[in-house]
């Protein structure tokens, strides 16, 4: 009696008819007297979406409980303490979400689009636009996390044949172009290349993030959507601080691109690309077009445009406010 004791004081508060009717049912299909039911697939589940600031819609967003959508840019939801940050430069402007959980398990969505119009982009064709405030304009963005160091690697896989003896040199020049500008001390973040590697970019062709494996790699993707360039960050959040853990870049192989300008038509800088997608692993956000033309991380770029080859004062200031200079 002793050992029954347990046994169905834990049965008495949770068994119901159902779980018996279960059991039974069970029994009769193990007999041969009833049918297996059909399987049912479990319906997704509900993930009430929480906005991180007013200019975010989270009406304009989707989610099936486990992936966020927004505007063909899709993030898997992640894990408690975690985010993951989706950022696209386009032909028309540029666009990102970031989605987070915290540690309360809610997720927290953050999005951000600009779009420029032709005649805009126009205004950029060949030289920064508003060239004298390049070293002049202050202004910057953070998004909130920062790389505790920053080793990259490159994948050439899928290289534009036109590009194969030049790209490799266009994209380190994209990166080193963050350690400074105007004159200024290097920023006390250094890139350091790691090599080449057969990693696969972490980007989807359709503009989603894949997942995370920790390594940082640039490379190239025949994507469906219509980005130029896409960066996936992965950030942990521990005591307040959040740290990135891996970021990856895609250069999209469906549009064209250039690294000299010689009979440029209707192509895009490969090292503007790369440093305005670098600038987002290492933790800015994007800038007001119109105010500050001058600055990498406005959104516009346009076609067989070279004027954002380097930082202006401004994505500096930014970078310098988070790891500080040497």
């Amino acid at each position: 009696m002793r050992n029954l004791l347990p046994l169905r004081s834990a049965l008495a508060p949770t068994t119901t008819v159902a779980a018996l009717a279960a059991v039974a049912a069970t029994v009769a299909v193990g007999a041969g007297i009833a049918t297996a039911p059909a399987a049912v697939s479990a319906a997704p589940a509900r993930v009430a979406l929480v906005a991180a600031d007013a200019e975010t819609d989270v009406a304009a967003v989707a989610t099936d409980g486990t992936n966020v959508r927004y505007q063909g840019l899709t993030v898997r939801i992640p894990a408690a303490g975690e985010g993951v940050q989706a950022a696209a430069q386009s032909t028309s402007g540029d666009l990102s979400i970031t989605v987070s959980r915290s540690a309360d398990g809610s997720v927290v969505v953050k999005t951000d689009k600009h779009e420029h119009s032709v005649a805009q982009a126009a205004n950029a064709i060949t030289t920064r636009t508003d060239a004298a405030k390049t070293c002049t304009d202050t202004a910057y963005a953070l998004a909130g996390w920062k790389l505790p160091s920053f080793t990259w690697y490159y994948n050439p896989a899928g290289t534009p044949s036109a590009l194969s003896g030049t790209a490799a040199a266009a994209i380190t020049s994209g990166t080193t172009a963050l350690n400074s500008a105007c004159g200024q001390r290097s920023i006390g973040l250094a890139a350091n290349y790691g090599g080449q590697t057969s990693a696969a970019v972490q980007v989807g062709a359709a503009g989603n993030c894949i997942g995370n494996d920790g390594r940082n790699v640039i490379g190239w993707v025949a994507g469906s959507g219509k980005w130029l360039g896409m960066t996936c960050t992965y950030y942990k959040t521990v005591n307040g601080a959040k740290t990135v853990t891996g970021t990856d870049t895609a250069l999209n192989t469906q549009y064209k691109f250039f690294t000299a300008t010689a009979n440029c038509s209707n192509a895009y800088d490969l090292q503007s690309v790369v440093l305005h997608e670098r600038g987002h692993s290492l933790g800015l956000n994007h800038v007001d077009q119109t105010a500050h033309a001058s600055a990498v991380m406005t959104p516009a770029l346009s076609a067989c445009s070279v004027g954002k080859r380097t930082l202006g004062l401004g994505d500096y200031k930014g970078l310098a406010a988070m790891y500080g200079t040497r």
